[in-house]
């Protein structure tokens, strides 16, 4: 094995797959670069989490989010965001036979616009969560990562963002990945 085969892949059906990704997004940062920008904006939308790392036996998780940001330059923005996750998906059966895994987390950031539309944030709070074999909820530290992208006004104002949070509980560390789309009010 030499070091072109590890850092190249061999398989042809990856890399047209990252050409037609690489194109989507292209267009999409295109196409966004036409908007007006509003000093505030909110968002409230729809979250599927996934990639669960070490929370309970739980596979997927479904909830809601709501976000706000206001802009100080036009390359940085402060933002808040709230979200809820219910742990769906449990591969262990309980003796009470139900599942009560979730995570509310409350997060502050700092978004980089690396074009017009096109961000990453770094995020900071707290988390507030419960996992099937805990006897309550506790408040925990929380951080996180996320990217994502305001859709221009033809199509109705949507961002969507993949993000990254994480949690540390009995000194394990845990998270959860995330796509979400929400509908931006100016």
């Amino acid at each position: 094995m030499n070091v072109y085969s590890i850092l190249v892949p061999q398989s042809r059906s990856f890399m047209k797959k990252c050409c037609v990704g690489f194109l989507i997004l292209l267009f999409l940062c295109m196409t966004a670069g036409a908007q007006n920008k509003p000093r505030y904006s909110y968002r409230f939308g729809a979250q599927v989490a996934f990639g669960l790392s070490k929370i309970t036996n739980n596979t997927v998780g479904i909830g809601g989010l709501a976000g706000a940001e206001s802009r100080f330059s036009k390359t940085f923005a402060a933002e808040a965001e709230a979200s809820y996750i219910y742990f769906t998906g449990d591969k262990v059966n309980y003796e009470t036979a139900r599942n009560r895994a979730f995570a509310l987390p409350l997060l502050i950031g700092i978004k980089a616009y690396l074009s017009p539309q096109a961000y990453v944030s770094m995020r900071g709070g707290v988390n507030w969560f419960t996992m099937n074999d805990m006897p309550s909820s506790v408040f925990r530290p929380a951080y996180g990562v996320a990217a994502g992208i305001n859709l221009p006004k033809n199509f109705n104002r949507v961002n969507v963002q993949a993000g990254w949070m994480g949690f540390g509980y009995n000194k394990t560390q845990r998270g959860y990945a995330s796509l979400a789309a929400s509908i931006i009010i100016n």
